[in-house]
Order: structure tokens, then C-alpha cells, then sequence
């Protein structure tokens, strides 16, 4: 049975990551910005920010929200969330600049900036070329790379005091809705992926050593030639493989690729035969590595999968839920995150509407 962990009139609240703490609370970041009518994703406009909300209580009551790191960060892509050992919170964004359109067109035309416009009929950020009429641009601004980011809480998400920018180059953009995992050395792993305009449509990680003060230079993940992945989550296996898991834009599929070495070299990417997108993995109590997502096409849900040999091999689609609303060509709902609070049972959180509004909503099952 569903449960509503945010819901608020009038505001578009979306793309969650939960993470459960060593004390036991369960920590929820997402975007959430005005409702506006057509629906605008974040971040389609500079108002969408990042808030964190806590359970006490195993997600039976939840804490009035906060804005994550602070009131200054906005106009934020969607976040990931992680505790690692020791009890730092780390949360990662990706955040844009913005200006005013016709500001925006003079910083572009000069060299200044490369600003983007959003095409309604793609419904989609394009880059603005030197020059370019944007006559259908519906909007009174563009916007602009500012960079990706992680921010470090040492007192379980009250104040952020560490905040530091992720080196992603020759990449274009760095986006995941998943957080940071730690492997048994220590070294952290987070997994991004580029904006669909760049030619390298990759998904890669960066390594920290000194948790997450700093980060490594960008590893390559997964490429190939006519498909565009994005939004990877990474897992560590019994064996200690890494697992990375991308969505494919144009298929929907979802891909693995594979790491025996701290992620340092990768497997080709594989398809899965699991259609939905994007994935959070996790290793499971027993070893078994859990795959949930969001199925983006009728019946509208959130799916699962279990792996008991590593990721070799994917056992059959679990259904958590089959029953969400497919408004706005079903792109209303999914983005599912998930941790196991007992062994071999869950709690995932996604988003979805209720009662007119679009939520962060939960779910519990067993594997």
C-alpha cells in the first residue's frame, strides 16, 4: 500500500533519493518547484530547489521539509543522497545558471555564454547557436551550465559547511538522481551522466579518497555508438564488482555495465531485458542486488529486479505498483529509490500525483 511521504497544493514535488542513517532515520531529498500548467520538469525554471525531509519513525510520519544546502542553491537538477561511514551525509546536484532572455541572448551571441532555449514541441533544452531565432522559446529566460556539485554534512543534513564542484570535463553535463556508494578501502563512488545534446552521451564516475572533499577526474562507464545513456546508479557486489546501471534514452532499456577493479575499466554495456528507467541499485543483507525503476508506459508503475549471481544473470520483473497516473505522456512519475530497512525488506520512494498534485509517495515490499 502506498504511502505520502511530501505532498503539497500548488507545488510540483519530484525525483527523490532516499538513504536510511546509522541512527536509523530515513533521509528523503528531491526537487520541488511551483506547479505550473503544461507540466515543467525541473529544473525548467530557476525557482526548482532541493528539500530534505526525515523519518523517526521507519516512514510512518515524516519532518517538515528543509532546503538542501541552503536557501542560496536553486535552480537544482535532481539530488542524490548517501551516508558513508562515520556519519557524513553527502548530497549531489548539478545546478544552472539563469538570465533574463533577452540578457541571456547578448551573453550567448558574445561568446560569453552558451545558453540554452526550450523547443515546447521537443519539450526539450537546446543549445542557442550564435545568432539563432528562438521565436517559439515560451519562456522569459535561458539558461547556462554552472557545473556539478557535492555538499557534506557531518551532523546528519542541519548544515552543509562542505561543498565542493566535480571536475567533469570533456563531459557536458553531470546528472544523477542516485547517490554516492563506498567501497570496503573507503574511496567513494559516485556514478553521473552527460546531457542528451553531448556528442559523448556517456555515463561515468568520479572516485573521492577523502570523503568526498574532492574528487578524480571522470572514468568512462558506458558508450556506444547510436545510443544516449544518462542518470547511472552504481552498486557494489558480495564479490566486490561494481555494477553501473544506465538508462538508454531511445530505446528505454536498461543497460549494464560491469567493473572488477574499484572502476577503473568497464565492461561493454549490455542490455538488460528490463524496460523502464532510471534504475537505484543496491546489494541486499542476503547478497542478492535489487534493481527497482519506473515503468513509463501503460500500466504505469514501479518495477523490480533481483539478482542472486552478481548481475549475471535477472530474475522476473517484480510489480510494486501498476496503478500510477500516466499524465503528460507518462512522464508524471517513476525515478524510484529505494533501501532495505530490515533484511529482505524495502521501502521505495518515487513520485506520482495524488489528489491533483504531483508527490513524493512510498511504498514497502519483500524480496
Amino acid at each position: 500500500m502506498a504511502s505520502i511521504v511530501y505532498r503539497e497544493p500548488g507545488r510540483y514535488s519530484s525525483h527523490p533519493c532516499i538513504t536510511r542513517s546509522s541512527n536509523g532515520d530515513w533521509l528523503v531529498a528531491f526537487s520541488s518547484g511551483p506547479a505550473r500548467t503544461p507540466v515543467r520538469h525541473p529544473p525548467d525554471e530557476p525557482e526548482f530547489v532541493n528539500l530534505l525531509v526525515r523519518s523517526v519513525d521507519q516512514g510512518r510520519s515524516w519532518s517538515t521539509p528543509v532546503q538542501v544546502p541552503g536557501e542560496e542553491w536553486h535552480g537544482v537538477e535532481t539530488p542524490g543522497l548517501a551516508e558513508i561511514s562515520g556519519g557524513d551525509l553527502l548530497l549531489n546536484q548539478w545546478r544552472f545558471r539563469w538570465f533574463p532572455t533577452e540578457e541571456g541572448k547578448v551573453l550567448n551571441n558574445g561568446g560569453f555564454e552558451q545558453c540554452y532555449w526550450f523547443d515546447p514541441s521537443r519539450k526539450r533544452w537546446l543549445p542557442m547557436r550564435n545568432g539563432q531565432k528562438i521565436d517559439r522559446h515560451p519562456l522569459p529566460y535561458l539558461r547556462a551550465d554552472d557545473g556539478a556539485f557535492v555538499h557534506v554534512s557531518g551532523d546528519g543534513g542541519v548544515t552543509w559547511p562542505h561543498s565542493v564542484q566535480v571536475d567533469i570535463a570533456p563531459y557536458l553535463g553531470a546528472f544523477s538522481p542516485k547517490g554516492a556508494i563506498e567501497l570496503k578501502d573507503g574511496v567513494l563512488v559516485l556514478a553521473l551522466g552527460s546531457q542528451d545534446h553531448d556528442p559523448l552521451a556517456a555515463s561515468f564516475i568520479v572516485r573521492s579518497d577523502d570523503r568526498g572533499r574532492s574528487w578524480g577526474k571522470p572514468i568512462e562507464a558506458a558508450r556506444a555508438s547510436g545510443l544516449v545513456f544518462s542518470e547511472p546508479s552504481v552498486a557494489i557486489t558480495s564479490s566486490a564488482r561494481l555494477l553501473l546501471f544506465s538508462r538508454e534514452e531511445s530505446s528505454g532499456f536498461l543497460y549494464q555495465s560491469d567493473s572488477a577493479d574499484g572502476g577503473f575499466a568497464w565492461s561493454e554495456p549490455r542490455r538488460l531485458p528490463l524496460w523502464g528507467y532510471p534504475a537505484h541499485c543496491i546489494p541486499l543483507a542476503d547478497g542478492r542486488i535489487l534493481l527497482v525503476y519506473g515503468r513509463r508506459r501503460p500500466p504505469y508503475g514501479i518495477r523490480a529486479s533481483v539478482s542472486g549471481d552478481d548481475g549475471t544473470t535477472w530474475g522476473e520483473e517484480l510489480v510494486i505498483r501498476d496503478d500510477l497516473s500516466g499524465s503528460y505522456n507518462g512522464l508524471n512519475m517513476g525515478y524510484p529509490s529505494v533501501i532495505e530497512y530490515e533484511p529482505g525488506k524495502l521501502f521505495t520512494v518515487y513520485y506520482g500525483e495524488h489528489q491533483g498534485s504531483t508527490c513524493i509517495q512510498g511504498s514497502r515490499f519483500e524480496v
